[in-house]
C-alpha cells in the first residue's frame, strides 16, 4: 500500500494532519491514524510493529503507559451487537519508535522516521540559552549544565545495552507473531500451541490455553475435531491446500502412530487467523455454537 507522502516542511505534513491534542494539551497520534501513512492496511501487521515497538520502549526505562494508551473501542454493527476495534494512542517518542520497527522497505516509513526525528530533535533544541559565564551564578549554572549533559550521557549509554539486551532475548518470541513464511519445516500442532500460549503471555498479556488452540485450529479446519478416530489428523482440505498433513509411522514395538503438523505456509495461514481473531474478540475462546464437539 503506497501513501503520497508530502514533506514534512511547516504544517503540511500528513503526520501533523493527524495529531491529536487532549484537552489537558498531551498530544499524541492514534494508531490507526498513523497505521496507513507507514503503508500498511492490516491492523494485524501493524500490531506487530507496535509490539516490537513497546519492547524497546520498556527496554529504556521509560513509562510504558504514558507512551502507549489503550484506546480499543465497540464497534456497532449494522446487524446488531458490537465488536472490539483496538487501537492505541501514541505519544511523539512512541510513533518515533514504532516507525523505527516497521518495515524498512516502505517508503513511508523512511518518511515517518524523518518527520519524528526532526519534530524530537527541535523539541530537544528548545533549551534554554546558555548562562553568562561572567556572573558567579552563571558559572554554577554551566556547571549545572555540563553535570545534567553528562548524566544524560551515561543514561543514553545504559539505555542502548538494555535494549540489546532486550532485543536479543525477546525477539525471537516477537517473531512468533510474526507469519511464518520464513519458516522451512512442519512442527506438530502441539509445538504450535506452545508458541501461540507464549506469544499470547508475552505480548498480549493474555492466557491462552493449549484447548483453545486445538479447538481454533480444528475450527479454521486444519484438523479433524470431534468424537473421531482419525481426531487430530489434519483434514483433506488442509492437505490439498498445502497447510497441514497427518505424519504417520510404526513404532519399533509395532505400534502405529499418526501425528498432525502444520507445514510452514499452515503456520503463516494460522497466525494470521489466529492474530485476528485474538485483536477482534480479546481472546483465542470461540463462541459456544462454534465448538463444534471436542478439541481436535
Amino acid at each position: 500500500m503506497t501513501q503520497n507522502i508530502t514533506p514534512i516542511d511547516g504544517e503540511g505534513s500528513p503526520f501533523d494532519a493527524i495529531r491529536r491534542t487532549t484537552p489537558e494539551g498531551r498530544e499524541y497520534w492514534s494508531a490507526r491514524d498513523l497505521m496507513p501513512l507507514l503503508g500498511y492496511d492490516r491492523w494485524e501487521n501493524f500490531a506487530r510493529a507496535i509490539a516490537r515497538a513497546e519492547i524497546a520502549v520498556d527496554a529504556q526505562g521509560s513509562d510504558h503507559d504514558h507512551h502507549f494508551r489503550d484506546a480499543t473501542k465497540v464497534v456497532q454493527r449494522s446487524q446488531g451487537g458490537g465488536s472490539k476495534l483496538a487501537d492505541v494512542e501514541l505519544t511523539r517518542f512512541a510513533a518515533y519508535q514504532v516507525a523505527m520497527c516497521g518495515d524498512p522497505r516502505k517508503v513511508e516509513v523512511a518518511a515517518a522516521l524523518a518527520y519524528f526525528a526532526i519534530r524530537t530533535r527541535e523539541a530537544e533544541v528548545a533549551q534554554p540559552a546558555i548562562p553568562d559565564i561572567s556572573t558567579a551564578d552563571g558559572v554554577l549554572a554551566m556547571a549545572d549544565m555540563f553535570r545534567d549533559t553528562a548524566r544524560k550521557l551515561v543514561v543514553v549509554e545504559n539505555e542502548k545495552k538494555a535494549l540489546a539486551a532486550r532485543i536479543e532475548k525477546d525477539a525471537p518470541l516477537v517473531a512468533k507473531a510474526e507469519a511464518h513464511t520464513g519458516s522451512d519445516s512442519a512442527v506438530h500442532r502441539q509445538e504450535f500451541a506452545r508458541e501461540v500460549i507464549t506469544w499470547g503471555l508475552r505480548q498480549k498479556n493474555l492466557t491462552i490455553k493449549q484447548e483453545q488452540v486445538m479447538r481454533f485450529l480444528g475450527h479454521i479446519g486444519l484438523f479433524i475435531r470431534g468424537e473421531r478416530t482419525d481426531t487430530g489428523h489434519a483434514t483433506a482440505d488442509a492437505m490439498k491446500r498445502g497447510l497441514a498433513f497427518t505424519d504417520k509411522g510404526t513404532a519399533k514395538n509395532g505400534y502405529a502412530w499418526a501425528t498432525g503438523k502444520l507445514t510452514a505456509r499452515g503456520q503463516d495461514y494460522a497466525w494470521k487467523r489466529i492474530t485476528k481473531h485474538v485483536d477482534e474478540y480479546g481472546s483465542l475462546e470461540l463462541p459456544r455454537e462454534l465448538r463444534g464437539g471436542d478439541p481436535a
